[in-house]
């Protein structure tokens, strides 16, 4: 029972209430981006906000970042063989209702890509400051 608390039960509390605000405020930046400028860049970038936050509460526990790195790389696979394929085979062009659906998944596909980039970032800057301070 020597655990060594590093922040306050109101914040937990707060940030337990937070999460699925800052979900559903991120999904819908995507979302609603996909017919007007920007979405998956700006929800991905809100959504990293869950992983800051986590980070606030709890700041001693060890995440690896193996599976957010490795996501990355898949998902940015995804994009760049989505948007080859729909250029390549000129989808567009031969079926234009397609266009809401690339449009709807390059979206979604670039927000989770944003998310895991930005959340690696994040815990190696958070890592080396970490580390300085020992």
């Amino acid at each position: 029972m020597n655990e060594e608390k590093h922040s306050s039960e109101i914040l937990e509390d707060i940030l337990q209430f937070m999460y699925p605000l800052i979900i559903l405020f991120g999904a819908y930046i995507i979302l609603t981006g996909l017919s007007q400028p920007g979405g998956g860049f700006q929800g991905g970038a809100v959504l990293v906000a869950i992983f800051m936050c986590r980070y606030l509460v709890y700041p001693d526990e060890v995440r690896s970042m193996s599976l957010t790195k490795r996501l990355d790389k898949i998902i940015l696979i995804f994009i760049l063989a989505l948007a080859s394929a729909i250029m390549l085979m000129s989808f567009r062009e031969v079926f234009p209702f397609m266009n809401k659906i690339y449009n709807m998944a390059i979206g979604i596909l670039i927000g989770i890509k944003v998310s895991c980039g930005l959340t690696v970032i994040f815990f190696t800057f958070a890592e080396i400051k970490g580390g300085e301070e020992d």
